[in-house]
């Protein structure tokens, strides 16, 4: 499956620096249009143009004023999707066939994929390719085409067990029962293989099949070991965050809220874009520029113990209510944390930006980059902040980061991410002999009773 499933060809979006001399400032242009209440507001720069993107209602497509003359650019959020999925599939806009805006996970968008909302691009083809594209942080959320619908489907059928879905506990029950039948009937063969290889070596000479039953099973059963004791340490987790998890809604913002002298202290520094965004201290802009991933983090190890060393950085906050800068990343993130965490920010052990997936944080949280926020308590609760957006990526404990782990080492066989042509040929040898184990034993068992 990860064989065939598409890939983009560009992995980030395009950036341009924002062109904000003489432009409208936001509260002119939210006045200009009698919006008193918002939930998101950003500045940024689609084909060369300033836009502030609002969006009043994160349930519905967000619009698009132009920042010099406050005119609405009709359907712009579907425009700026459309753009984007071009740019991230490397096919021209002629291509599209379909776009729509999706607020809620289906069949096809799997809650997996943990962006909501966002909008479903498809291109023609004979494979359908379908690109589901995050306009807010203009990221590219997954790519499906048909082939991967289908194996995907047929993945869930048989992996996931989807066609119980509607009865979550009772499909982990027997998802556990059956793979703790697994772990047992893989320790009892190593057991009677030990104990028993002397005697049976004699008796096996007639029986060619039981004889490379036994050999094959002995050769991967330890895989059996690990793939199934993974899974079912992942499976139990996986139900215990799922019934944990936090949805984010963004809070309403009152207009009124924004100052000028705020905003005009913004517009001095070069941005490629500005995020309004919630904080203990108030509101504040989130300025990013577009130095590569790389450089940020080196110009951010050093920001907790040097806070104002990240005004120089890649992201830099300022007021949106007065003329004083009063937040880093860092602070923000702490600030954004506490509130789900529900306790004061000073609880907060420390704090560290994250630009790149690793081992606890993976490529399934989806977004980057995020600030970690440790803080003291049972398991050393850590939570995954989107400073832009203040959403909760991940909250994670020692026993998910140990789930997580296990799962991607003895379930995924990360260790072997090196070369991953060897890891995949190995896994599917592996896995083949497990099935071929399993239907000579049925095989054996069948004759028993002839």
């Amino acid at each position: 499956m990860s064989r065939l499933q598409p890939k983009p060809v560009a992995f980030t979006a395009p950036t341009a620096p924002l062109n904000i001399a003489g432009a409208m400032t936001p509260q002119a242009v939210l006045a200009c249009e009698g919006l008193a209440q918002f939930q998101r507001l950003s500045v940024i720069s689609v084909e060369g143009t300033t836009y502030y993107r609002v969006a009043v209602n994160t349930t519905v497509p967000a619009r698009y004023f132009s920042a010099t003359d406050c005119k609405e650019i009709e359907g712009g959020d579907k425009f700026y999707a459309q753009k984007l999925a071009s740019h991230y599939v490397g096919r021209p806009g002629t291509a599209i066939t379909d776009v729509r805006f999706i607020t809620r996970f289906d069949e096809e968008y799997l809650p997996v994929n943990r962006l909501l909302p966002v909008w479903r691009v498809e291109f023609s083809g004979p494979n359908h390719l379908r690109a589901f594209i995050d306009t807010d942080q203009t990221r590219l959320s997954t790519l499906i085409d048909d082939t991967r619908y289908v194996l995907g489907k047929i993945f869930r059928l048989g992996h996931n067990w989807s066609f119980m879905d509607s009865q979550p506990r009772l499909q982990l029950f027997i998802m556990a029962t059956i793979l703790s039948t697994a772990l047992l009937s893989a320790v009892s063969g190593i057991t009677l293989y030990v104990r028993r290889r002397r005697h049976d070596k004699e008796h096996m000479v007639q029986q060619p099949v039981r004889r490379w039953h036994r050999r094959l099973a002995l050769l991967v059963a330890v895989t059996t070991l690990t793939f199934a004791g993974s899974g079912t340490f992942h499976l139990i987790m996986s139900y215990r965050q799922q019934a944990a998890s936090i949805t984010h809604q963004p809070p309403a913002i009152d207009a009124d809220l924004l100052s000028t002298e705020g905003w005009h202290l913004a517009v001095q520094h070069p941005a490629h874009r500005i995020d309004l965004v919630h904080a203990s201290a108030g509101l504040q802009w989130l300025l990013r520029n577009d130095l590569p991933p790389s450089k940020v983090a080196v110009l951010s190890q050093h920001a907790e113990h040097h806070p104002a060393s990240h005004h120089s950085s890649a992201a830099l906050l300022l007021s949106a209510q007065n003329a004083e800068t009063s937040l880093d990343m860092l602070g923000l993130a702490r600030s954004q944390a506490s509130a789900y965490a529900r306790l004061p920010e000073h609880a907060a052990m420390r704090s560290e930006l994250i630009t790149q997936f690793g081992d606890e944080y993976g490529f399934i949280f989806k977004r980057l980059p995020v600030v970690k926020v440790q803080f003291a308590g049972a398991g050393n609760p850590r939570y995954y902040i989107e400073p832009a957006t203040g959403a909760l990526a991940a909250e994670i404990r020692d026993i998910d980061a140990s789930e997580g782990k296990t799962f991607a080492y003895l379930h995924k066989w990360a260790w072997l991410d090196g070369n991953k042509a060897i890891r995949d040929v190995l896994m599917m040898l592996f896995a083949l002999g497990n099935v071929l184990v399993a239907l000579l034993g049925l095989w054996l068992f069948a004759r028993r009773g002839v």
